[in-house]
């Protein structure tokens, strides 16, 4: 039975979402050189364990994270393909919860892994309470965990169900409302994520700006790796229209309506960013520039959207694109001309859409 459940559910995670630990391998290890990674992450925990309030937010992450772990097994519970998992309901409900708890413990790694580095400084620095609270913390999301991976073995798919009796009662909505709806029901922590990591990252690096040191070069660094998240979401966006919403293609709507809908999503999924640039702006922030960090933002998004509606993209394929997109990016940025490379992704998006919208029947593959 562990056979069936390291394949079914370990691997399958571990596989499934490679694109979201490649992110988070990027922002932690790959913004630092490797000769500065032990002082950086050391003053990272001391930040942790020194402010309450940044410990409080880094145990927030670790439960976004553990919820987005059981989502994907009760998921994978639900699914007729997983229904044999219910099997394990007939060992002694001790046996089987040990085994659930192992199961949790697994796919928990990534973060007991980093939580250990950080028991390990809180002892070394003498901060024994923080230490205990911060094993008891992950000890305590593993087995709730477990005990309702326990609690859904018994009902598989009743949750589902229900959900669906709800969702069946809401009101028509429009085609940019389907894509939040998308974004918010299936993937709202990993937007919760990002959308932390971005405004939070891009107000403690505004914040530091002054007059004397007036540099935004990295904090363009900062925002283009945040926008590389908002670019998966776009990603798995395009995965859902072109597996099951083909439909929309043969309806009669103008073309430039059709892009209407597509620019009002991006300028939602850009707003709490809009809001902090605007929140930041005389001081420390000059207008000028918080134009340009949002007009860029949304260019390159926009552009990488348009790419996936006319070009069938891999996984592999959208990751070049964006490593292409972000030289380009920052050696504008170095070259003072971010203007008018936004004009020149703005230009390049809008051909695309016009010229290959109805060209095209498949927009992505995994």
């Amino acid at each position: 039975m562990w056979l069936a459940l390291n394949k079914t559910l370990i691997r399958s995670f571990y596989l499934q979402h490679a694109g979201f630990f490649l992110f988070l391998f990027i922002v932690f290890f790959g913004i630092v050189a490797p000769s500065q990674q032990l002082a950086y992450h050391y003053a990272l925990i001391r930040g942790m364990l020194e402010a309450p309030v940044f410990l409080i937010l880094v145990a927030f992450a670790w439960l976004l994270y553990a919820v987005k772990v059981s989502q994907f097994v009760f998921r994978v519970i639900d699914s007729p393909e997983g229904l044999f998992l219910c099997h394990l309901r007939r060992f002694e409900p001790g046996q089987c919860y040990l085994v659930l708890l192992r199961v949790q413990h697994v796919l928990f790694l990534p973060v007991s892994g980093y939580a250990l580095a950080v028991v390990g400084v809180a002892l070394y620095r003498g901060a024994w309470v923080v230490a205990v609270i911060v094993v008891s913390y992950l000890g305590l999301i593993c087995g709730v965990a477990a005990m309702l991976y326990y609690r859904r073995l018994g009902y598989p798919g009743v949750f589902r169900e229900r959900a669906r009796s709800v969702s069946r009662r809401r009101p028509h909505v429009r085609y940019w409302g389907i894509l939040v709806r998308f974004l918010i029901q299936d993937n709202r922590w990993f937007l919760v994520g990002i959308k932390l990591f971005s405004c939070g990252l891009l107000y403690l690096l505004l914040r530091q700006q002054t007059p004397e040191d007036y540099d935004l070069r990295a904090v363009y660094f900062t925002y283009c790796v945040a926008l590389f998240g908002h670019g998966i979401l776009l990603f798995r966006c395009r995965r859902l229209e072109s597996g099951r919403m083909m439909w929309y293609r043969a309806l009669p709507v103008a073309l430039w309506k059709r892009l209407g809908q597509y620019v009002l999503f991006w300028l939602l999924l850009l707003a709490p960013e809009m809001l902090i640039l605007g929140w930041m702006t005389p001081n420390p922030i000059r207008f000028i520039d918080a134009l340009e960090l949002g007009i860029t933002g949304n260019s390159l998004l926009i552009l990488v959207s348009c790419c996936q509606m006319v070009i069938p993209l891999r996984v592999s394929d959208f990751l070049k694109l964006w490593l292409v997109l972000f030289g380009i990016w920052y050696g504008c940025v170095l070259g003072g001309s971010v203007i008018a490379m936004s004009g020149f992704f703005v230009g390049v998006a809008v051909a695309l859409f016009f010229g290959g919208y109805y060209r095209s029947t498949t927009c992505c593959s995994g």
